[in-house]
């Protein structure tokens, strides 16, 4: 049984974890999680100012499990590879199972708020340059207001909540793990649990 251990964050506790008969455990975790009972997952990377954070939430009737990391927390090797092991593994005791890839519902109606305001705002700042309602200052209101739309409503029509989660399997988004960590992900044929 491999484990995998790494910090999710620098000013967080290492975490080790492993997948045995089809449970994921955490060392020092009350109970493990059987992969099989896992109603739901997402999956979502973001990077801001050159540090790229990741995660995976699995959702059962224990709750949710999250497993995350960042580019400055350490052992990301081990991170990408117990992720590829769990979808591995999800793929086997549920193949079924699709996998939200992208921002959870609450962030994605955050994202939409924001959007919204921030083009709200910019409308009302090009209003305002273009009356001259400021007084002084009008043509700097309204590129302000332009670079508001032009930056926050794109992010409200990527995030609007009749649009539905993007879902891939777990194999898919092995694959497309592999090309963010450089780790190569083999066929399941070739997988050394399945011998």
């Amino acid at each position: 049984m491999r484990e995998y251990t790494f910090k999710p964050a620098p000013i967080r506790k290492k975490q080790t974890w492993a997948i045995k008969d089809g449970h994921l455990m955490q060392r020092g975790a009350a109970q493990a999680l059987n992969l099989a009972c896992v109603a739901s997952a997402s999956w979502n990377t973001v990077t801001y100012r050159g540090t790229r954070s990741a995660w995976l939430h699995l959702k059962s009737e224990q709750g949710v499990t999250k497993i995350e990391c960042n580019d400055h927390g350490g052992g990301r090797d081990d991170f990408f590879a117990l992720v590829d092991a769990i979808l591995r593994e999800l793929s086997r005791v549920q193949p079924n199972l699709q996998i939200a890839h992208g921002y959870s519902a609450p962030w994605r109606l955050a994202l939409f708020l924001l959007g919204i305001l921030g083009t709200l705002l910019g409308l009302f700042l090009i209003f305002a340059g273009v009356t001259n309602m400021t007084g002084r200052g009008s043509v700097e209101a309204g590129i302000a207001g332009l670079a508001l739309v032009i930056l926050l409503f794109p992010v409200a029509w990527t995030c609007r909540p009749n649009i539905k989660a993007q879902t891939v399997p777990p194999l898919d988004l092995a694959r497309e793990i592999a090309s963010l960590s450089g780790a190569s992900v083999s066929d399941p044929e070739d997988d050394p649990r399945e011998a």
